[in-house]
């Protein structure tokens, strides 16, 4: 029974993306020989054509163009995307967004000492091919942080994508119970090099692989239990279903995947294995109003407290206190209502109503799992959204914790929660 729902709603919610391209008739074809495109300012036509499935002319389904559409869209480049089949040429007109972009985050937590900022910049489209290249220094997680990454996009159907990270991060640790009184920082400084699989028109699976190094340092510890420093080497193996549409205010379908994280780390030499589940389902109800579910499960070996997830109210749960949960396992789900109201040349104000859960696994500072406790929270909020810019927003959430204790939660961000 439980299968079979689940197999409804993920065909549902497919049919619901599909209907973005009403126009078009889906089991129709469309002999097309040439392409032209209206609105791409700076970004390449090649950009554009490399999205197809195959070159041109040749015929397309319906299904191809609205899926052809679904994957500009997904650039994020535009916030305006119209894909017309006109006699055997292939219209494409798009309204380009501002792609250089200020990273200026701010995220509240329980604590002012948990409060995330961000400072950074990223262009989206440094290449002309919507290759994203960014820099940020933040202050998270009680620390430091500083990262530079060059991303490709991975909508190609026939090319690998890479990925590049540096990065410096630095975390505080602190612990409840019996360990109250032991603490330390953590410190990485790292890199990630990942290779995406082409995305074939004839599936909905992406499969990506990535190579992690990082080196692990440990400052201002008290206590026992505390970890040594160690270098560690690893792996990710990610399988993606991706039928997932990107709107500013009304994103549509499912997408889903789960990463295997097998390293070690060699200090004392542990492994260091961990496992990842992750899903986004989005229905659209009207042209402004959509319910978005998120879903997020880890979990890791035991042996060491700097191996180990991490949950709170920046994400997870809005109201659970930051940086204090780090689990050896944890599940959480988010689930909102969003309704938006234009407020005239591509801005909008836009209510939602949330609901938060989780369960979770706490560890100990000798990296062993604790008692499982849960977490739910209820709550509304607001964002000013200009669609003219990439992912960018103010956002206000004010918040009900229920469990494990009562309490209001008042955080902000400019970006949107999930």
């Amino acid at each position: 029974m439980r299968t079979s729902l689940v197999g409804g709603l993920v065909s549902a919610l497919i049919a619901r993306a599909a209907i973005a391209g009403a126009e078009i008739d889906p089991a129709g074809r469309y002999p097309i020989d040439t392409l032209t495109t209206d609105g791409l300012e700076r970004t390449a036509p090649e950009t554009v054509t490399e999205l197809l499935p195959r070159p041109l002319p040749t015929t397309l389904s319906g299904v191809e163009l609205v899926e052809l559409r679904r994957r500009i869209k997904n650039l994020a480049l535009f916030d305006l995307v119209e894909v017309e089949p006109v006699g055997r040429v292939l219209e494409i007109k798009v309204r380009r967004k501002t792609t250089l972009a200020p990273i200026v985050d701010l995220s509240t937590g329980k604590t002012l000492s948990d409060t995330k900022v961000t400072l950074g910049a990223i262009e989206h489209d440094i290449d002309g091919h919507a290759t994203r290249l960014g820099g940020k220094a933040s202050y998270s997680e009680r620390g430091l942080n500083f990262a530079l990454w060059l991303h490709q996009h991975v909508y190609r159907p026939d090319r690998w994508a890479n990925e590049y990270d540096v990065y410096y991060s630095g975390s505080g640790f602190r612990f409840e119970g019996a360990d109250a009184g032991t603490t330390w920082h953590r410190n990485r400084f790292g890199g990630e090099a990942e290779f995406l699989s082409p995305f074939s028109y004839g599936t909905r699976f992406r499969y990506e692989l990535q190579i992690n190094v990082y080196r692990e340092l440990l400052s201002v510890a008290q206590g026992a239990n505390v970890p040594r420093d160690g270098v560690y080497f690893g792996t990710t193996s990610e399988l993606i279903y991706d039928q997932y549409t990107w709107n500013d205010l009304t994103p549509a379908g499912f997408r889903a995947a789960i990463e295997l994280r097998p390293g070690v780390f060699f200090g004392a030499v542990q492994p260091r294995h961990e496992v990842r589940a992750k899903a986004i389902a989005a229905i659209k109800l009207s042209e402004t109003g959509v319910v978005v579910f998120n879903a997020y499960a880890s979990a890791v070996n035991t042996g060491n407290a700097n191996h180990s997830g991490l949950i709170g109210s920046q994400q997870g749960v809005r109201g659970l206190p930051d940086s204090l949960y780090r689990t050896r396992a944890q599940a959480y789900a988010n689930l909102e209502l969003r309704q938006a109201l234009s407020l005239g040349k591509r801005w909008y104000l836009q209510g939602v109503f949330f609901s938060d859960a989780a369960a979770f696994e706490p560890m100990n500072a000798a990296g062993e799992g604790t008692q499982w406790k849960g977490a739910w929270a209820t709550g509304a909020g607001m964002r000013l959204l200009p669609t003219a810019l990439v992912d960018t927003l103010l956002r206000v959430d004010v918040s009900r914790l229920h469990y494990p204790t009562g309490a209001w939660f008042v955080g902000f961000g400019i970006n949107q929660y999930i």
